[in-house]
């Protein structure tokens, strides 16, 4: 059973038993108002009738007295019992009512002998009747009864047309809901058919890119279908990826692989060779670099990487990564712009490895003799280091996606050089955990500008370097391409 049928048939329940509960109390309220009123006529009379009733015992005479309202009023019998020197009870009194003509039985037996007024329902000839009877006490004595009897007919035939009325319309209301609960619910629940069939259509078709489409209101559904949209945005971001991520590797890895086993080839046939040798070294340090670079980022964000939270010199750590860019320019012009003292909290490894990072990335992408400038201010509280480059520059469509893992411009695919293509992605990484950002612009074939900002130590904690102005400007080194 759906969902749908289900909570139809719950509401449809739910609206059964009220429309039962409310049938029963008003059949109820009405019938008890109904009587009520009876009751009310039967004690009218038997005020009217208890003197007369009373005088008679007191004076007996050759006939009982009436009035004539009693006798005679349409729907209504009176009885006046006596009781005799046996003390058994006789009638002595009756009215002319048709209701209870040649009926000369009590009205109700059972309330001869009471000493307090009883009202009761009785089945006379198979006619419903409310009796009420009234003893007549005379010096303390009960020496007789009044017994009023009204027929209950009217009573009976109104609370039964109401009945019928009532639950014919109750019955109607009942599969009008069902009908109209049935289409809410269809409609209400629609969204989530509509998911049920889109995960569906994914799961036979392994097509995520599929949404949801909703244009009903932000409610419950509609945060539902949001939510679902979101999270297979969501999966299939993480699907391209990892789709993309098992390319490269595999691109990555197999280079060095063929080099490898192409050079191991050669030596077989023509025996050692040193350039074979240098080789195989050298791409093997390129696979271990690979498979350090993976298990960082695996360890990262698995959460097991942990960070030294120490305060960090990063004007210092600036200097010591421009010295050893410099063995690395590979005929690039490695140049200091300008340099503030800047303290952060941090680990300081990973902090330099940031800067490399950036650094190499630049050497890759700048051309013999253009220059990468590595500068550091101070701006409210946080230090924005910058490396500029003359490079090649990133086209705009590729600057969202530079900090993504293995990916890298086909531009610089082409040019044949080194790298994991995980560089970038380990800086973001690292900037963002110390709780800072990083940002790339550029201007094709004129460079590219990578920002980082981490958030200084509050001035209020001791700064040894604070007092000291700033670096001066260094030389810039331009060192000839190897051969």
């Amino acid at each position: 059973m759906t969902i749908r049928t289900r909570l139809t048939f719950l509401y449809s329940s739910l609206l059964a038993v009220v429309i039962l509960v409310f049938i029963a109390a008003t059949s109820s309220i009405l019938s008890w108002t109904l009587r009520m009123q009876v009751d009310e006529t039967l004690r009218d009379v038997i005020e009217d009738e208890r003197y007369n009733a009373i005088n008679d015992i007191m004076w007996p005479t050759s006939g009982g007295s009436m009035s004539p309202k009693a006798r005679s009023t349409p729907g209504l019998f009176v009885q006046v019992w006596h009781y005799d020197e046996q003390g058994r009870p006789f009638l002595h009194t009756v009215s002319y009512s048709l209701l209870g003509y040649g009926y000369n039985e009590p009205l109700d037996p059972m309330a001869l002998g009471e000493s307090h007024e009883v009202r009761r329902d009785v089945y006379l000839g198979g006619d419903h009747r409310r009796v009420m009877s009234a003893p007549l006490i005379v010096d303390g004595r009960v020496r007789g009864y009044i017994q009023v009897a009204a027929s209950l007919r009217t009573v009976d035939a109104a609370i039964d047309r109401l009945l019928k009325i009532m639950l014919v319309g109750g019955a109607l209301a009942l599969l009008v809901s069902l009908l109209l609960g049935d289409y809410l619910a269809r409609r209400a629940l629609r969204p989530i058919d509509a998911i049920a069939q889109t995960a569906k259509q994914i799961t036979a078709a392994d097509d995520l890119s599929r949404r949801i489409p909703y244009d009903g209101p932000p409610d419950e559904l509609g945060q539902l279908t949001h939510i679902f949209n979101n999270t297979l945005e969501r999966l299939e971001r993480l699907f391209n990826v990892q789709r993309r991520f098992v390319a490269d590797v595999s691109h990555e890895m197999r280079t060095p692989l063929t080099t490898i086993q192409g050079n191991i080839d050669l030596m077989r046939r023509i025996g050692p060779d040193d350039e074979a040798m240098e080789a195989i070294a050298s791409e093997a340090r390129r696979m271990s670099r690979l498979v350090e670079d993976l298990l960082l980022l695996a360890k990262a964000d698995a959460g097991r990487l942990p960070l030294e939270q120490v305060p960090a010199e990063l004007d210092t750590l600036l200097v010591e990564v421009y010295h050893q860019a410099q063995m690395l320019s590979d005929g690039v012009t490695i140049a200091l712009g300008q340099v503030e003292p800047a303290r952060v909290l941090g680990d300081a490894d990973r902090l330099k490895q940031l800067l490399l990072n950036l650094v190499s990335n630049g050497i890759k992408y700048t051309p013999s003799g253009g220059t990468i400038t590595l500068s550091l201010v101070r701006e409210g509280n946080e230090a924005v280091l910058t490396v500029r480059d003359t490079g090649v520059g990133i086209p705009p469509e590729d600057l969202p996606h530079v900090f993504d893992r293995f990916y890298r411009v086909d531009k610089a695919r082409s040019r044949g050089q080194g790298g994991t293509g995980l560089g970038l992605s380990i800086a973001k990484w690292i900037a963002e955990a110390h709780g800072g950002s990083i940002s790339v612009s550029s201007v094709v074939d004129a460079g590219s500008v990578f920002t980082v900002r981490l958030p200084l130590l509050p001035d209020s904690e001791h700064h040894p370097t604070a007092s000291r102005p700033p670096l001066p400007g260094l030389r810039a080194v331009r060192l000839p391409r190897p051969r």
